[in-house]
């Protein structure tokens, strides 16, 4: 039996790796707000007087100009409520130059969004994944639906994916900083978990006979006289090297719980990662050799296997009135269409169909934007487990119960998702921050 091990934005950002959706566009809005205000907030916050004035810029996101009189007298546009502290002190500053009744300037200032796109996300950046960002690009493109006319329909989603194309570049930019700038470390519980066997009590009822049969299928090798001969140089002692197959198969069933034997019988043939990341610290920090490992939506700076960002819903109903429009603007983005430009699917589809296995997920939300793919790999005939490694805050709670209602969601057969889906008692944190584990941690 085999396994997979999904790995997403989450595992990153355990290891310290500012790769969230809103560490982009914090890092973006503190550049920006050092060309504009050269540091000014501070200072107006004590003096309340500024003599010269902030500095016009421009990029492929934004225009900010300054001009010598009070044409813009009121703030700028309110976006909805934003946990992003430097895009919050920018628009505070704009519109305190604007108003001009705690300063003495005489001049004012406008910020155009160049990138509409960009300037949506901007305003909502209490999102944290980058799963948030794809699903406001899919949200965008179903309000284009409503457009009567297909010429400016056609206008508008050309124009969607050119502002969609210029945050991804943007955002590839941004990650390599990151990723070459950090130090990772290694944590004990993930490395556990890597390792880790298959728990019998982690395997659907369903699938008990699969996994069984699995087992049986690899401690045995048929002879010429059709008697089952165990592999002598892995068996327990305690096994016999000439058994009936009757015998043996119940051998298994009786033995599943037995310590040893589970050590032996029950650690994965072969391990699949994964990775949804565009980085590689799974294989840098866990991988061993043997492991094989699939950037399903690619890596950075690689142009043989280009970063893919963008929707990966089919199932969704509105998905099928996009193909009905004969469009293939619609589709530039949509992740299902994006795998066929490189092998990665076929070959994560030729590991599933090779034997029984098991999925676990790490820092992975599980979202919508992945759920075609996902639903591929959870309703699978082979899979027999579905095991979620979850975050654990510093106060103790965690987000189980919100990964388990993501991950529902990429099941049509709930009957299914409600067996193979592990229960908690059988999960862990993926670095555990109280109770045992973490003391366990501790004297690694």
């Amino acid at each position: 039996m085999n396994r997979i091990i999904i790995i997403g934005n989450g595992f990153d950002k355990a290891h310290g790796l500012a790769t969230g959706y809103r560490d982009f566009i914090d890092s973006y809005w503190i550049n920006v707000s050092g060309h504009i205000f050269n540091g000014y907030k501070r200072w107006l916050a004590e003096h309340w007087d500024l003599i010269s004035g902030p500095s016009p810029y421009e990029d492929e996101f934004v225009l900010f100009e300054v001009f010598q009189d009070k044409q813009y007298k009121t703030p700028e546009p309110s976006y909805p409520p934003s946990d992003s502290a430097p895009y919050d002190e920018v628009r505070w500053l704009i519109a305190m130059f604007n108003d001009g009744t705690n300063m003495r300037y005489e001049g004012s200032v406008r910020l155009t969004f160049k990138n509409k796109f960009f300037g949506h996300i901007s305003g909502y950046c209490s999102l944290n994944n980058w799963v948030d960002i794809e699903n406001e690009y899919y949200g965008k493109l179903k309000e284009l639906l409503a457009e009567e006319y297909a010429v400016i329909r056609s206008e508008k989603v050309r124009a969607l994916n050119r502002e969609f194309d210029v945050v991804k570049k943007r955002l590839e930019i941004y990650l390599t900083e990151v990723f070459q700038k950090t130090q990772t470390k290694p944590f004990s519980s993930i490395q556990r978990a890597f390792d880790s066997i298959i728990n019998p009590k982690e395997v659907a009822f369903g699938k008990q006979t699969m996994f069984i049969d699995s087992i049986f299928n690899n401690i045995t090798t048929i002879g010429e006289d059709d008697a089952v001969q165990i592999d002598i140089e892995n068996a327990p002692n305690y096994l016999s090297c000439h058994t009936k197959d009757e015998e043996l198969y119940d051998y298994v069933t009786k033995h599943l719980s037995d310590k040893r034997f589970q050590e032996t019988y029950c650690t994965p043939t072969n391990t699949l990662i994964l990775n949804f990341n565009y980085t590689q610290t799974a294989k840098q920090l866990y991988a061993r050799d043997a492991d094989e490992i699939i950037d399903i939506h690619g890596a950075l700076n690689n142009e043989r296997n280009p970063i893919i960002f963008g929707y990966g819903d089919d199932l969704d109903d509105d998905y099928k009135r996009i193909e009905k429009l004969q469009d293939n603007d619609f589709l530039e983005n949509i992740k299902s269409v994006r795998y066929h430009e490189t092998g990665n699917y076929r070959q994560l589809l030729g590991f599933i169909e090779s034997e029984p296995y098991q999925v676990i997920t790490m820092g992975h939300s599980c979202g919508n934007s992945d759920r075609t793919l996902l639903n591929t790999l959870f309703e699978h005939r082979n899979c027999i487990s579905v095991k979620v490694y979850y975050h654990q805050r510093e106060d103790g709670t965690d987000d189980y119960s919100q990964l388990i209602r993501n991950l529902s969601r990429n099941f049509n057969d709930k009957a299914a998702m409600r067996d193979k889906v592990v229960n908690k008692e059988y999960c862990l944190p993926l670095v555990p921050t109280t109770g045992r584990e973490i003391q366990e941690e501790s004297l690694e």
